[in-house]
């Protein structure tokens, strides 16, 4: 039979597509095969990073509880002694630090947060020159921390002390390129946007905190004031009885502004109220039951200002 003319190139068309279907066809095979290999392979980094995540969560929880752990099984450093009493004073004074426990180490601090092995090294006396509070504890070797020391002591008159003149904090300023740098180290004042408290805080929970001003260069505003700042809970301790105060441990990570991370560092810690002396005052009247009088838990109120500092050159371009 003879195949008319007009169907001749359909009939040839025909042939040609059927010719390349193989082809075709591998060729969608091996599209779908690495979809699926993609597929597969964005899977497996997301559980290798939600595992990573985990890991480090479990690191930091083992950390606290062998913390917990060696507060209880270790005997706790003598509490470390002021040279001078608390109270009001016309003049600045020189407090010394001192510890009745072989190879203790003390560590202080004056701005209201509680020390820790992360604090300013006692290494001589203290001119305390304006009103403030003297935190200081001891860590001796093979023992856990001592409690507390704590002293407030005010000013009634001038310091005769000269003030210091100029700044030793970094600033933002404009390299040779006319970008805006904020440098390593320079302060980042910050609020805490909500409360915490060591009874219902846990390791590992956020903890959101905002820009307390505007961050300039000159007249020009770099980070608005109100600028959210995340953390998070590194350790935390509930009050416990023999009077003993609940205690949080925490670390600001980075701000953002307006999508822009700028990485921070800076960490602290808050302690209750030290009920000691309460809990050993009850055991006249009731005997040992009053040990089990408990510590006040540790709080950070809404709006508690915190300085945490940029932890590596960022270069910013201005607000409009």
């Amino acid at each position: 039979m003879r195949i008319p003319v007009v169907l001749l190139p359909l009939a040839l068309s025909a042939a040609l597509v059927q010719a390349q279907d193989p082809g075709a066809l591998a060729a969608q095979q091996a599209a779908q095969i690495a979809t699926q290999q993609a597929m597969i392979a964005n899977e497996q980094a997301m559980q290798a990073t939600q595992q990573a995540n985990d890991a480090a969560m479990r690191a930091s929880q083992q950390a606290a509880q062998n913390t917990q752990t060696m507060r209880f099984l270790c005997p706790a450093t003598a509490k470390p002694k002021f040279s001078v009493k608390p109270g009001a004073y016309a003049s600045a004074v020189q407090v010394k630090i001192r510890d009745a426990a072989r190879g203790a180490v003390i560590y202080y601090t004056t701005d209201g947060w509680t020390p820790t092995a992360e604090s300013t090294r006692y290494v001589g006396p203290i001119t305390i020159d304006s009103t403030m509070t003297l935190q200081a504890i001891a860590i001796a070797p093979n023992a856990a921390r001592s409690r507390v020391a704590s002293a407030t002591y005010t000013l009634t008159a001038a310091t005769p002390y000269p003030a210091a003149t100029g700044s030793t904090v970094p600033l933002a300023s404009a390299d040779s390129t006319g970008k805006v740098v904020l440098p390593r180290g320079m302060v980042v004042p910050l609020v805490f946007a909500s409360a915490l408290n060591s009874k219902t805080a846990d390791v590992g929970d956020k903890i959101v905190l905002t820009l307390a001003e505007d961050i300039k260069a000159g007249d020009m505003i770099l980070v608005r004031k109100g600028a959210p700042a995340v953390g998070r809970v590194t350790e935390t301790d509930k009050s416990r009885a023999a009077g003993t105060p609940g205690e949080i441990i925490f670390e600001v990570e980075s701000l953002d502004n307006d999508g822009t991370v700028i990485k921070l560092h800076g960490s602290a810690a808050k302690e209750g109220q030290d009920k000691y002396g309460t809990a050993a005052a009850l055991m006249l009247p009731i005997g040992p039951w009053g040990l089990l009088e408990h510590g006040q838990e540790a709080e950070i109120k809404q709006g508690t200002p915190f300085r945490a500092y940029v932890d590596s050159d960022t270069v910013l371009a201005p607000k409009k």
